[in-house]
């Protein structure tokens, strides 16, 4: 007989023996597809999230452009210049594009136009806003030409000369945004919105989902040509210090990436010399080329997002390792019961390995079956949170797009994976049956004790994984909850965030601007239900910057420099706005619009620069760092020496490691207030504040655009918070699902064994033994792999939580809540699990056990 033939037969033998037992076919078929899903599930939404491609015609010639600095300053984006320097001198691109997202004020856009207001969905949250946005992707007039990608309706730019653009300005709508705000509407075509208050027309309408270089489908396109005109700037385009656009590009024929990377660092040295010489971009830097890609820099440099992601995979493959141990020990259980067929077998001249082929034939069948199960299932999942997560975000947030539709990579890798769980569970039942059907010359004798030992450890191989998973998803919960409800050090509750942005445009002078800001803050100031209104960054916005501080009058350098610290400019009456304690010394004194050279610095800072010592009084000096960059037009604390003049308590940060908790506050001088968030201190229910700013700001200037939220919903987009939060959700979830296999695997592998002893616990009875004793016998013997499980994962746990303890909030490597919880609460489960098939063993009739077969 030829091999196919053999497998053939293999096949349909399998499938008779998995059909003639359903219910163990069932069992197998729902673990393997659970562990099955749950990696397949990682795989979808690693490919749709991190290793998607641009969306572009053969995306595979498409390259990203970003620049490293000798000093490892990376910089992702160029100025408009620089872009044309590139695009006109280069050889080994057919076509070089600039692309920028952008969110604009939106008007007279269509039916389903709306002012925006807070929301929430889940984890997402976005503040009140009195003006309608949209998001818009700023492209090069070449960049649909480049990308090859053709408009759904109308025309794309590259079909207009920049003139006809200038003289009659004109976007792209996309067709997510078009069925959104017009229904689809056939005429959008010719129609008018306004952006920025500029009239734009509708040309043309890019395909369903299409998102270019970006991660969504924005509200609308917009020509490089008519960025100035949005945003009220002669020179927006001019300035070879503007640096706000990525750059993509498309290979030549026959061209390499190393090839064109060689070229592209020759003219990277020449742009460099363009520069104002004082600035970053003039400084060396090394030019990078890599695939195409969605993040502006290559993968390397996301060190967090490369952790994140390997920690996401094995963890999979954990649930993975779970199920096909759970299916392992359901089949050497099984196993048991055939091996008289199997002793039969041998003896009429089957070879070992002949019958271990047919053994592992049956379980890669269950592993394709389990996969073709776990497919449509775990695509509809995925599917139906991208789709949640899409709508969750804000009308003017364009559509995120996520691809979870299964194509061929996803059908290799769900077949791939398939077989090797059904290798993987397969071998040790095969091998193991085999074996004892060799070495049993008595028909119905009970299994060896080898055979009894491999299903001990494959039951604690899944205690001890799913409670490395529990314990993780406990600990990454406790991290969250810690990273809400941990004491701020200021009044988070009532005080309201008013964020501000005035009209890009010439007539916004900064004297006009500083009128508005002390014409707002009075008003503000005098509605009812307000206690203080104050000028600063708000606590938690992350947008802090840091100094490197000496504690001596010279200049700061790398002789003096004590330490690296926050620093943020606040006004004399911040500390009383926010309830945040000066404990020693004083506020600032000087009136308003004169200088002090006098900063009052946290608890936290002081103690580092001078332990145990009174720092009132001293001196220091600012300098720049390269850690943080600083925005062209920024105030830095760059000049003479600071005098220490209070202590301030702490407040929570927004870093993980509770960094930026130490800070030097400096006064603020009177003409950065435009720059500035308003902090409004509330006696009662913000709320209603909040409602009473939009009709507030309409009467002071209807254009002034401007966001609000509590700071204590700010926490909620700091770092600590989404991360905990996110990895809290992934880790429970995983972990879940480790423990419902668990729980699948215990009470699986009692319940044969409980059916397989039968005629031994007749006999035990019939002697004389008491149901108590035999249900102590069975409750005993499954409990202990169980415990020894919860050994060993109690200790690879705490392997795990010390490579986690840079991600995880205010916890110790060592929680004693979830590791002694989650142990104990895995022990009464698996107590719980092993008691129905227990229980079913003292019920049985000692005369019908001593006649089971």
């Amino acid at each position: 007989m030829t091999l196919p033939e053999t497998v053939l037969q293999d096949l349909r033998y399998a499938a008779r023996l998995l059909y003639r037992n359903a219910g163990f076919t069932t069992v197998a078929v729902l673990a393997l597809a659970l562990g099955i899903g749950v990696n397949t599930a990682v795989f979808t939404a690693h490919k749709a999230m991190i290793a998607r491609p641009l969306d572009a015609r053969d995306p595979g010639k498409m390259v990203n452009l970003a620049l490293i600095s000798d000093s490892g300053v990376n910089a992702f984006r160029f100025s408009y210049p620089d872009y044309e320097s590139y695009r006109d001198s280069t050889h080994s691109f057919s076509g070089l594009v600039a692309f920028s997202p952008e969110h604009m004020r939106l008007s007279n856009a269509g039916g389903a136009s709306q002012r925006a207001s807070a929301a929430r969905s889940g984890l997402l949250f976005f503040p009140a806003s009195n003006a309608e946005f949209a998001g818009v992707y700023a492209v090069s007039e070449n960049y649909f030409k480049v990308l090859g990608v053709a408009p759904l309706r109308g025309r794309t730019f590259d079909s207009l000369s920049i003139p006809e653009l200038l003289a009659s300005p004109s976007v792209l709508i996309s067709e997510n945004s078009w069925q959104k705000r017009f229904a689809g509407d056939p005429a959008v075509l010719g129609k008018t919105i306004h952006l920025n208050g500029v009239a734009l027309t509708i040309v043309g309408i890019t395909p369903h989902d299409f998102v270019g270089t970006g991660v969504g489908a924005p509200d609308f396109w917009l020509p490089l040509c008519l960025d100035p005109l949005m945003h009220g700037d002669d020179k927006w385009l001019r300035d070879r210090e503007n640096q706000r656009y990525r750059l993509f590009a498309r290979l030549a024929p026959g061209v390499t990436i190393s090839r064109a990377r060689a070229e592209m660092t020759t003219l990277a040295d020449h742009v460099r010399t363009l520069h104002d010489p004082r600035s970053d971009s003039a400084k060396p830097a090394t030019l990078l080329v890599w695939p195409g890609s969605v993040f502006p820099l290559p993968l390397r440099f996301y060190t967090g997002l490369t952790f994140a992601i390997l920690l996401i995979i094995a963890a999979a493959g954990m649930v993975l390792i779970v199920a096909c141990a759970n299916v392992g020990s359901l089949q050497l259980a099984r196993a048991r019961s055939r091996q008289a067929e199997l002793h039969t077998r041998l003896s009429l001249g089957a070879s070992r390995p002949r019958i271990v082929r047919q053994l592992l034939t049956e379980s890669g069948l269950l592993g394709l079956l389990a996969g073709i199960g776990a497919l449509p299932f775990t695509w509809a999942l995925t599917q139906l949170l991208a789709t949640r997560f899409s709508e969750a975000m804000p009308l003017g947030s364009g559509t995120l797009v996520f691809h979870v539709t299964p194509d061929l990579g996803i059908f290799v890798y769900v077949l791939a994976i398939s077989l090797v769980a059904g290798l993987l569970f397969g071998l040790a039942p095969a091998f193991e049956s085999t074996h004892s059907a060799l070495s049993s010359s008595v028909r119905g004798s009970t299994s060896p004790l080898r055979s009894r030992r491999i299903q001990d450890f494959l039951i604690a191989t899944q205690v001890a994984l799913s409670l490395v998973l529990m314990i993780a998803g406990s600990m990454f919960i406790r991290s969250s909850i810690n990273s809400l409800t941990l004491a701020t050090g200021y009044a988070s509750k009532r005080v309201v965030d008013l964020d501000f942005q005035f009209p890009e445009s010439s007539t916004y002078t900064a004297a006009r601007q500083l009128a508005l800001v002390h014409e707002l803050r009075a008003r503000l100031a005098a509605l009812p239900g307000v206690a203080a209104v104050t000028s600063a960054r708000p606590p938690d916005d992350m947008g802090f910057r840091t100094a490197a501080v000496a504690l001596d009058a010279e200049k700061s350098s790398a002789q003096h420099v004590q330490s690296i610290l926050y620093y943020t400019y606040v006004q004399p009456n911040y500390f009383q706005a926010l309830s945040i304690p000066l404990f020693l010394g004083r506020g600032f004194q000087s009136p308003a619009g004169q200088p002090e050279h006098s900063v009052i610095l946290s608890e936290s800072a002081a103690k580092q620069l001078w332990p145990n010592e009174n720092p009132i009084g001293r001196r220091i000096r600012l300098g720049p760092t390269d850690e943080r960059s600083h925005n062209s037009g920024e105030l830095f604390a760059d000049g003479p020496a600071y005098q220490v003049v209070g202590l301030a308590r702490d407040t929570r940060g927004a870093e993980f490691d509770g960094s930026d908790s130490k800070q030097i506050y400096l006064p603020m001088p009177e003409d950065r207030l435009p720059n500035h968030s308003i902090l409004i201190r509330t006696r009662s229910d913000p709320a209603q504040v909040i409602r009473a700013i939009d009709p507030l700001l309409s009467s002071v200037d209807p254009a002034l655009v401007a966001t609000s939220a509590t700071l204590d919903e700010m926490l909620r987009t700091t770092a600590p918070f989404l991360s905990s939060s996110l990895a809290a959700i992934v880790a429970s979830t995983v972990g879940l699902f480790g423990l419902l296999l668990a729980v699948m695997g215990i009470y699986g592998t009692v319940s044969y064994i409980v059916v397989l002893r039968t005629r031994e616990i007749g006999i035990r009875m019939a002697l004389g033994a008491q149901k108590r004793d035999v249900l102590g016998l069975v409750l005993r013997e499954s409990t202990q792999p169980v415990l020894a499980g919860l050994l060993v994962g109690m200790f690879l746990a705490l392997g795990v939580s010390y490579l986690l303890r840079g991600v995880l909030y205010k916890l110790n490597t060592f929680d004693g809540i979830s590791f002694l919880g989650m142990s104990l609460m895995f022990l009464v489960i698996s107590l719980f699990a092993a008691y129905p098939p227990s229980r079913r063993a003292i019920r049985v009739d000692p005369m019908v056990a001593l006649r089971y077969e």
